[in-house]
């Protein structure tokens, strides 16, 4: 069982203990367990990803208090896919994610992060608060990082292994199925292969007002418009396939070398946008009808890897080294049929491409050994890639009436391609002290950015703001500390810096208008932040409590389309600090040998500044929000039942006054396993029971009012939470 800011828990038949040792592979790239580091991890492994049918990122944080996953509704971005996670209030770019190690790439303002799959993932982690000692300058807020299947995983000492899953989710309809096969050949030669496919349509929320709710619901019903209430008809296909081959030539060395593809296709008939156009300025219909409007985003995320491990012994515990080539990107494409203002009969296709393909080399060094009277695990290494980022926008406008074709390239949101250079080094040094009583981590990480802008001949420079090279350096700091007064209770505290150089499209869009402006700002500041953390926890073999505070300051936030007062440009602009503190608690018991329960609760507040003379204002932030977990095995049945309930506040402020404040509310979810074999199971779940109605954090974003195209085009109604739900699977591993 897992809940929220809490290590993975389980209800263990066979000790009557609540299992504490889960191990972090990120929080300290060593392996340490989740409640003996300096930090506040959520470690999710492969038993709860599959009892609890998690298949992508917002049901991932479902149960994780403080950390959303926000889902995308606009018309932009009809595909309902995932804009990143925002953990602890930052969001988007500033978290890092990772798969296997390797980076997942940025996402742009009309595009998607959501480049995640769960098939195949032994481990998620999520550590709140900055990673960038470890992990580099994008873990300005946290870092969210899978680590897929071994050989061994799925062999666990046997010669061959055959595992297959399916499942299926009433919310979208979705299903999936995988296989995944293991052999050993020799004792040092083993491979895994894992295939995977579902299929998915559009998402259901059955609470969801068709009469748009307080914005009211100004779309075409008439002309074949769906209501405010429901998400576009779409359907989704999607593949994975990873395969890994181990070789460990003597007791010392080991190779894994390791290709994985996933691809996702999504087909929508945007049937929002049918009907008379209305202009974004005046609101008055423009004369224009749109007959039909089809939408396809074809994306992709592929790594390619090979790892070796050598560990001699003595004081080098490991020397690892990593090259991995990961292209990822997707395209995405629309055909409309409309009527123009004059009576002409047109069709546009459109079509936006996107990659950020990365050359990635890690190298890290592990070792352990006695100085004095205090044992050192210092780690240090270099982390380094090359990424090359593309974007091409067209448009394809043809009058079938007087025959002209119109072809308009660097359209959207225009910005010159560019080459990312990274090379970073770091070290960290784990000092004990007294016999295990208290440890001192200190860490260092010097940074080096360099983004080369690669304007093609597309790219529409506004004049003085040509695209220039940016290089910037920075020495990052982390110190953590643990006391442990006995072996029940200890305290930590964490101290940590971090800082993230503005993205290719901040700094670089440009497209010169009739209407507005898109203007580069090639000055932009990096962001940084410097975060302080204290934390009390307490250590039972049935059971923990722990709970911590955190104070984060955030300095030189980008905020997205700026419009400078009096003209009609837009760009990007530093603005002066965000301020974010909160309380986070956890905790687990084994009441019997049978029964335990296990909760966590995060609450948050902050303070923002667009200039140090400005009026200091709310940051938006989720509610105070708890989840409690209670699990009972009956073994004679072989079934494990288990309930969850989740509460949250009401939202009290918003950066704008105006801002939607979603009210409370109270969730159970229900799951049950079976095994109807060996090592066979089938699994239930019923989310929302009750099918009560609520908003997901995201709404409190949202204005009371708005406009009639952003009514239309992104209702508030597509920001409640799903009605009940059902999903059922099987596992049968040979």
């Amino acid at each position: 069982m897992f809940l929220g800011v809490c290590p993975a828990t389980l209800v263990s038949a066979q000790s009557g203990h609540v299992e504490l040792g889960t191990i972090t592979l990120k929080t300290d790239r060593a392996g340490g367990q989740v409640l003996d580091v300096p930090a506040n991890v959520t470690v999710i492994d492969e038993e709860d990803l599959e009892d609890r049918h998690i298949t992508d990122m917002e049901e991932l944080v479902r149960n994780v208090p403080g950390v959303t996953a926000p889902r995308q509704t606009s018309g932009t971005d009809p595909f309902s896919t995932f804009g990143g996670f925002t953990i602890r209030g930052v969001g988007g770019n500033r978290v890092a994610m990772q798969v296997d190690g390797s980076r997942v790439p940025e996402r742009i303002i009309d595009g998607t992060r959501d480049y995640l799959d769960f098939s195949f993932t032994k481990q998620a982690e999520i550590v709140r608060g900055p990673a960038s000692v470890l992990w580099g300058a994008d873990a300005l807020g946290g870092l969210v990082a899978l680590e897929t299947l071994d050989p061994e995983d799925l062999l666990d000492g046997r010669d061959s292994g055959l595992n297959v899953k399916g499942g299926f989710d009433s919310f979208d309809s979705s299903t999936d199925v995988s296989l995944t096969f293991g052999q050993r050949f020799t004792d040092d030669l083993s491979i895994l292969v894992g295939l995977k496919r579902s299929t998915a349509n559009e998402p259901e929320l059955s609470n969801a007002r068709d009469d748009g709710g307080i914005y009211g619901c100004p779309r075409n019903i008439g002309f074949g418009a769906i209501p405010c209430g429901e998400f576009d008809p779409m359907s989704t296909e999607s593949t994975r396939t990873l395969a890994k081959l181990v070789w460990t030539p003597g007791q010392n060395h080991r190779f894994e070398f390791s290709a994985d593809i996933t691809g996702r296709e999504t087909d929508v008939r945007q049937l929002a946008s049918l009907g008379p156009v209305f202009s974004t300025v005046t609101g008055l219909p423009t004369g224009e009808v749109i007959n039909q409007k089809d939408r396809f985003l074809d994306l992709y995320r592929e790594r390619y890897a090979v790892e070796h491990s050598y560990t001699p012994g003595g004081v080098t515990r490991e020397l690892r080294t990593t090259f991995a080539y990961t292209p990822n990107g997707y395209s995405r494409t629309g055909t409309e049929a409309s009527t123009s203002a004059a009576g002409d009969s047109i069709i546009t296709r459109d079509f936006l491409g996107y990659s950020e393909d990365f050359y990635e080399l890690d190298v890290q060094a592990t070792f352990d050994f006695m100085l004095g009277q205090t044992e050192h695990e210092l780690i240090m290494g270099f982390d380094g890639d090359v990424a090359r980022t593309d974007y091409q926008r067209r448009d394809i406008e043809t009058n079938l009436t007087t025959g002209v074709v119109t072809d308009t390239r660097a359209g959207g949101f225009n910005f010159a391609n560019a080459t990312t250079t990274r090379a970073d080094v770091y070290v960290q040094d784990q000092i004990t002290f007294a016999n295990g009583a208290f440890e001192l981590t200190p860490g260092l990480r010097f940074a080096t950015y360099r983004i080369e802008p690669r304007p093609d001949a597309n790219y529409l420079a506004v004049p003085g703001k040509e695209p220039r090279t940016r290089e910037e350096e920075r020495l990052l700091a982390s110190l953590g500390a643990i006391y442990r007064f006995d072996d029940t209770w200890s305290v930590w505290g964490k101290y940590g810096e971090g800082f993230k150089m503005p993205t290719a499209q901040q700094l670089y869009t440009s497209l010169p208008g009739a209407f507005f402006n898109l203007i580069p700002a090639p000055n932009l500041r990096p962001e940084e932040v410097k975060s302080y953390e204290l934390g009390l926890r307490f250590e039972k073999p049935l059971g923990f409590f722990a709970i911590n505070g955190f104070y984060a300051q955030y300095d030189d936030f980008i905020q997205d389309f700026y419009n400078p007062p009096g003209t009609t440009d837009y760009t990007y602009r530093n603005i002066s600090k965000v301020d974010i503190w909160g309380i986070e608690a956890s905790g687990a018991w084994q009441f019997t040998d049978r029964t335990g329960v296990d909760f966590s609760a995060a609450w948050q507040k902050g303070r923002q500044k667009v200039s140090p003379a400005a009026v200091e204002t709310p940051h938006t932030l989720p509610p105070l929000t708890a989840t409690v977990a209670l699990k009972h095995e009956f073994p004679a049945q072989k079934l494990t039942l288990e309930g969850v309930a989740t509460f949250a506040s009401d939202v009290k402020e918003t950066a704008n006054p105006t801002d939607f404040k979603p009210d409370g509310y109270a969730l159970l979810d229900l799951y049950a396993k079976w095994e109807v074999v060996d090592n066979g199971f089938v699994k239930f779940g019923v989310q929302n029971v009750f099918d009560t109605r609520y908003f997901v954090p995201n709404a409190a974003t949202y204005s009371t009012t708005a406009s009639s195209s952003v009514a239309r085009t992104n209702p508030i109604e597509l920001q409640t939470g799903p009605g009940r739900t059902f999903m059922v699977s099987f596992d049968k591993t040979f």
